[in-house]
C-alpha cells in the first residue's frame, strides 16, 4: 500500500495485507472510505496517475482557506486511485481542486454547513469526451466511470485531506447523494448554444471546469408545452419555490426535449427571462420565516429585499416583488440528459444567504 498518512491524520502508514479483501477492510476500519468500497493505492498505481497531470508530487494543489489546510498532488493523486478513477481524469481533478482553493468560493462554508451542499463539476471542451465524461442519459446518476470517480475523488479529498468527517467538520442535517459525486458535462449534440467555456471567453480548443456548491436538485417537468415563454414560466416556478429561494446562484440543466424547444432564444435572453419572473412577493417571503428577524442578516439583495431583518408586513409588501439572484448572471444554463423526455433540472445554491459564485479554471493538456 502507498503511504496514506499524510493523507489522513487518523490513516496507518503504509502496510501489507493479504489480498484485495483484507486490504479493502483496513481501508474501512482506518475510516478511509466514503461509507463504499475503495480501491488500495498501492505505490504504482499512485505514480501513474501523478504522471498523468503537469504536476510533482510535493506540488500544492489546494489550500482551504479558513484553515490553511493544504493538499498536495500526491494526495489527490491517493484519493484518485482510491475513487477509482482514470489517468485522464486527473488533469480534471486537478484544475477542480485549484478552483475550490479560490477565496471566493469559501470552501469552508459549504464543507461543513447545516445546508448539505456537494461541489458539482461541469467539465467542459475536449478533455470532457477524451476522459469519457458523460452528459446524455442519468448524467446525474450511475453507470459512467468519470462522472462518479472524479466527483468521488472530490468527496474523497475533502474526508481525508480536509478532515470534513460527517458529525464532526461536516454537518449536514441530512445530507443527499449528491455529495458522493456530482461530475457531468453538457450534451453538446443537443444543445443549440455555444460549450460553457466558450460562452465563458475560452477558445473551442480549451477545456474547462466550472465548479457550484449544489444544494440537492429540482425537477422542472412540463411534457405539454411548445411555447418557450411556458416552459420558461415552468422553470422560473420552479427556481422560486420557496424550499430553495434565496439571493443565491442557479444552475439550469434543459433536457435536450426542452432545449430544442429553446433554440430560438439565446443564453443570455433565458437567464434574463429566468431572473425576471423567478421572484416572490416580499410579504410572502415574511409571512413564511424566509426573511429573518435578525439584525446581523447577511442578506442584501441589493434594494430588491428592502426590509431585511424587518419580519413586519407592510403595505405594499404584497406587490414588492423579490427575485432570486442578484441578476441574469447569476444563473448558469446548459443542455444535459437523454434525448426523449420534458425533464430538466434546477440546482440551488448553497446557504439561505448569497452563498458562493461559479468558479472556472482551464484544465491543463
Amino acid at each position: 500500500m502507498a503511504d496514506i498518512s499524510d493523507t489522513h491524520p487518523g490513516a496507518r502508514p503504509g502496510f501489507r495485507v493479504d489480498g484485495l479483501s483484507d486490504a479493502i477492510e483496513h481501508m474501512y476500519a482506518d475510516g478511509l472510505t466514503d461509507g463504499l468500497p475503495v480501491v488500495p493505492a498501492t505505490p504504482e498505481l499512485v505514480e501513474a496517475m501523478l504522471a498523468a497531470g503537469p504536476w510533482a508530487a510535493g506540488d500544492t494543489l489546494l489550500v482551504e482557506p479558513t484553515r490553511e489546510a493544504v493538499v498536495t498532488a500526491y494526495q489527490a493523486a491517493v484519493c484518485a486511485v482510491m475513487a477509482g478513477a482514470e489517468p485522464s481524469s486527473f488533469p480534471i481533478i486537478g484544475a477542480t481542486l485549484d478552483a475550490m482553493g479560490d477565496k471566493r468560493f469559501f470552501l469552508h462554508g459549504p464543507t461543513t454547513s447545516t445546508g448539505g451542499a456537494t461541489v458539482m463539476v461541469v467539465v467542459s471542451g475536449p478533455v470532457a469526451a477524451a476522459a469519457g465524461v458523460h452528459g446524455a442519459e442519468n448524467l446525474f446518476g450511475p453507470g459512467f466511470r468519470a462522472n462518479a470517480t472524479i466527483g468521488r475523488t472530490i468527496r474523497l479529498v475533502q474526508l481525508l485531506c480536509l478532515t470534513a468527517i460527517p458529525g464532526e467538520l461536516d454537518k449536514s442535517t441530512q445530507g443527499w447523494p449528491g455529495k458522493f459525486s456530482l461530475c457531468f458535462t453538457e450534451n453538446l449534440d443537443a444543445s443549440p448554444w455555444d460549450p460553457l467555456h466558450v460562452s465563458l471567453g475560452y477558445s473551442r480548443g480549451q477545456s474547462t471546469v466550472t465548479i457550484f456548491a449544489a444544494e440537492s436538485g429540482h425537477s422542472i417537468v412540463n411534457h405539454g408545452a411548445s411555447d418557450p415563454e411556458k416552459l420558461l414560466m415552468t422553470a422560473a416556478d420552479t427556481m422560486a419555490a420557496l424550499g430553495s429561494f434565496s439571493p443565491g446562484r442557479s444552475v439550469v440543466v434543459w433536457a435536450p426535449e426542452h432545449a430544442a424547444k429553446l433554440a430560438a432564444w439565446s443564453r443570455e435572453e433565458i437567464q434574463s427571462y429566468l431572473y425576471e419572473h423567478s421572484c416572490r412577493d416580499l410579504a410572502t417571503l415574511k409571512r413564511t420565516g424566509k426573511i429573518e428577524d435578525a439584525p446581523d442578516s447577511d442578506v442584501d439583495w441589493r434594494g430588491s429585499w428592502h426590509a431585511a431583518g424587518d419580519t413586519t408586513i407592510h403595505e405594499g409588501d404584497d406587490a414588492l416583488m423579490v427575485r432570486r439572484g442578484w441578476g441574469p448572471e447569476d444563473i448558469l444554463v446548459l443542455t444535459g440528459g437523454g434525448a426523449a423526455g420534458g425533464h430538466s433540472a434546477f440546482f440551488p445554491s448553497w446557504s439561505r444567504g448569497r452563498s458562493v459564485g461559479f468558479i472556472t479554471r482551464e484544465v491543463p493538456t
